[in-house]
């Protein structure tokens, strides 16, 4: 079975910093009174009080370590040991202060990641500031906390094993974190019982010259396990980019995919996988011919449905699983916001290429203003372009006043009067004879109904153009149903459609999409619904009177963000197929079937300054613990770690590590193997970028017989970076019939780059199998030449081969870290070369 911590993953974008509102912060510098300060501020008991004394005796008495690499840049002297957030841990989010929360959501961690994992807890400098674990999990006895909370309530269990695994005498850097820690994760999993998704932790660091000092104990007993399940969608779900709808198994990386942000975001990864187990099938109104068909624990934007929320107060939307939303409940369509509005005094020139006798190509000028935006939107409904020369409208005979204002408005902007033919068969066209405006519509607005196109000066227009386009495009393919009080517009174009429901949403009216499917070689038309059997506000700007009698209320809700549409039924189904799911950037979310879903991958953020973690795990007998990190720190931080952990009688633990960021990285998670049957396993990767230092490895300790253990580390090194693997495999006495496989392969990008291996191996039993392979090795010009000559550059060369280099750590990873992963590489090696 396949098992999973998933607790720390810290990531850096561009530095930033919130004003300080703090409740208490220490002074700079380390002495007993500011260790007993902090004892004494958090209310623990005498024994921690004492174990934090004699940690910071260890602390100053042991030497900084001259091995390794450079730390002579860190002064102990010049930083706050103890930050103090906010008085009260919040028990909700919404109780979490404004800036605080603020700044988690800056860095990426939506509330999708706080409703998806089964357990959450949010570090803000040296306080744990939120936490969360869900209700069923607490049921079976699952403790997941902070460690200060666990101290208050679990104290028994806490001075049981606190220090054990990683005691303050270890080295330096665990004395200084034993005699100052503060936050950090407490897990217990009780005997037997599996954790199907991950707990996961986060931590910030927000006050310049801060140091955080967080402590993880982690206790799996006997027989328990923790399994990461991630979420995707069937085949055939339609995904909105900037080109259309497309099915999500035909989304690849470089489209662009309309958010819960509506906008359009970059996709920077896709994936698929087989899956067997529950399939939702999630219907909803408005866009009735659609229907969600997901993984139950994919994330959805959704708003419950409450009574008091029902008609008149703010609608509050938050990331559900599929399986905990109900029929009634609200999936959110984005209202699309402008990114940059289209100013109203400027033009458009669109060339129309040169005559035969022309030695420079024309132009068309096309003026922003409001009437123009009208003679788009005839355009859009009524017109078309025959043979390059000939702009054509096509009206029913008795919609002169249409015909008119179209031939008006062509007379004003393009100073040409249009030829309008006889009627024929109840309809009149108006032509206008001009090739240069008759290419420049075809160009920016598309020849024919069946390639017509919305530009994005049209869709990001002030809201007064853009009604007049609204307005324009409905009265040539718009209708008014009187016997239901209903708006009606009819198009077989999709892109029309979509364009035309958007307009709507931006001015504030609602409106759904309904599919009718025609027999061939009729293609499906597309009818767009403003909703409410009477909009008074549509009826006002297409020239309605708003009819006598009754006017019902709208099943829908809109507001400036989101339209709200409720579900109708949910179906559920055990299937055996595959599913698809793809990574966005900064959003982390798409709009696949008309609604938001999230892309369930991994947060970012960043931190700063000097960061010295002490990680302990317990895997009792026949437990399997995974521990996965992926952090890239800031370029000024000193993470200096210590991670050990103690396997017993036939029990896993899995360290999996990605380094990237930092100024300096020392980290060696390490295992002891404590009984027979134990295992440990160290997955690791390291990117070392100029002026970095990752001395990152991995210490395996077998202590008892028939024990196994395996290293695979990968590093690469660009520019004048430097990365180091720093290994210890040790076979006790009386360790026998044990086995470990040792594997370190280092890639160098650049001629200044460095790589460093110090493998220790110490056996002192006879009946062991050991094996080490050490490869160092630089991209070959052959690979170079051989992938460009493939049509990429290279830089996408040179990231194509790090990708691959490192594929056997990024398999071994849970969806979202692996995506992560590479997406930070690939940040790091952007603008590498060339």
């Amino acid at each position: 079975m396949s098992q999973a911590f998933d607790l720390e993953q810290q990531e850096y974008s561009p530095g930033f910093h919130v004003p300080e509102n703090y409740v208490f912060k220490s002074e700079k510098g380390l002495n007993r009174k500011i260790v007993e300060q902090i004892s004494e501020m958090k209310g623990e008991p005498d024994w921690m009080r004492k174990f934090r004394l004699k940690s910071f005796d260890l602390f100053e008495k042991r030497p900084m370590p001259t091995w390794g690499a450079d730390l002579s840049g860190i002064n102990f002297d010049d930083i706050y040991y103890y930050v103090k957030p906010m008085q009260e841990q919040g028990k909700t989010w919404e109780e979490v202060p404004a800036e605080i929360k603020e700044t988690f959501d800056r860095l990426g961690i939506p509330q999708a990641e706080r409703k998806y994992l089964a357990g959450v807890t949010a570090q803000y400098e040296s306080e744990a500031v939120y936490h969360k674990v869900r209700e069923d999990l607490e049921k079976l006895g699952v403790i997941f906390t902070d460690m200060d909370t666990a101290l208050r309530l679990y104290p028994d269990i806490v001075r049981e094993h606190f220090g054990t695994v990683v005691p303050p005498s270890d080295n330096k850097f665990a004395s200084l974190n034993s005699a100052v820690w503060s936050g950090g994760s407490f897990v217990y999993v009780p005997e037997g019982v599996h954790v199907e998704i991950p707990l996961q932790a986060y931590f910030r660091i927000n006050t310049r010259n801060m140091g955080q000092f967080e402590r993880t104990l982690i206790i799996a007993a006997p027989g328990s396990y923790v399994h990461y399940v991630e979420g995707c969608f069937l085949a055939g779900a339609l995904v909105r980019t900037r080109d259309g709808e497309k099915p999500i198994e035909e989304i690849e990386e470089g489209d662009e995919v309309f958010t819960h942000q509506g906008r359009y975001r970059r996709v920077y990864h896709t994936m698929q996988r087989p899956y067997q187990g529950t399939i939702y099938h999630i219907k909803f109104f408005g866009d009735s011919w659609r229907a969600l068909h997901i993984t139950e624990e994919h994330p959805l934007l959704v708003v419950r449905r409450k009574k008091a929320e029902y008609r008149n107060e703010t609608y509050r939307p938050e990331w559900l699983q599929a399986s905990e939303v109900k029929p009634g409940d609200y999936l959110v369509i984005p209202v699309p916001q402008v990114e940059q509005e289209t100013e109203d005094d400027l033009t458009v020139a669109v060339p129309v290429g040169r005559g035969r006798h022309e030695a420079s190509e024309k132009t068309v000028t096309f003026p922003l203003d409001p009437d123009f935006f009208r003679l788009v939107g005839y355009y859009h409904a009524e017109g078309h372009v025959d043979n390059e020369h000939y702009l054509t409208f096509s009206f029913h005979a008795e919609e002169t006043a249409f015909l008119e204002d179209t031939q008006d408005l062509l007379e004003r902007f393009f100073d040409k009067t249009p030829v309008k033919n006889k009627p024929r068969q109840n309809g009149q066209t108006l032509v206008l004879c001009s090739t240069e405006v008759a290419r420049a519509f075809a160009r920016t607005f598309g020849a024919t109904v069946f390639e017509k196109q919305v530009p994005d000066f049209i869709r990001n227009a002030p809201r007064e153009h853009l009604a007049q386009w609204v307005r324009g495009i409905w009265c040539g393919d718009g209708s008014y149903d009187a016997r239901k009080n209903m708006f009606r517009f009819n198009t077989v174009s999709g892109e029309l459609a979509y364009a035309f429901r958007d307009a709507l949403l931006r001015l504030g009216i609602a409106a759904s999409i309904n599919l009718q499917n025609r027999e061939e070689p009729r293609r499906p038309m597309y009818v767009v619904v403003v909703a409410s059997p009477w909009n008074e506000q549509f009826g006002r700007l297409v020239g309605y009177p708003a009819p006598a009698g009754k006017k019902e209320g709208s099943p829908f809700a809109l507001d400036e963000q989101y339209l709200y549409v409720p579900i109708r039924s949910i179906e559920i189904e055990e299937m055996d197929t595959t599913v698809y799911n793809f990574s966005v950037e900064e959003d982390e979310s798409y709009v696949a079937e008309g609604v938001v879903s999230h892309n369930c991958t991994a947060p970012t953020y960043t931190s700063d300054s000097l960061h010295s973690a002490v990680v302990e795990i317990k895997v009792m007998r026949g437990a399997r613990v995974r521990y996965t990190t992926i952090q890239n720190w800031s370029k000024n931080v000193y993470n200096l770690v210590t991670k050990r952990a103690a396997a017993y009688g036939d029990a896993t633990m899995e360290w999996v590590d990605g380094n990237l960021g930092s100024k300096v990285t020392m980290k060696y998670p390490a295992v002891l193997l404590m009984e027979p049957g134990a295992r440990g396993d160290v997955l690791s990767v390291a990117f070392a970028g100029d002026g970095q230092h990752q001395d990152a490895g991995a210490k395996i300790t077998h202590l008892a017989p028939y024990t196994t253990s395996q290293i695979l580390s990968k590093s690469v090194s660009k520019g004048t970076g430097r990365a180091s693997y720093r290994g210890l495999v040790r076979v006790n006495p009386g360790a026998h019939h044990t086995k470990s496989s040792v594997r370190c392969d280092a890639l160098l990008l650049d001629e200044e780059a460095r790589t460093d291996t110090y493998p220790t191996i110490r056996v002192e039993e006879n009946r062991t199998e050991i094996g080490h392979e050490a490869t160092v090795s630089k991209v070959g010009e052959d690979q170079l030449f051989y992938l460009m000559s493939r049509g990429l550059d290279e830089s996408e060369a040179y990231s194509l081969i790090v990708n691959g280099f490192i594929e056997p750590i990024t398999k071994e990873l849970p969806m979202e870290y692996a995506v992560e992963l590479n997406r930070l590489i690939q940040l790091e090696m952007s603008g590498s070369v060339g």
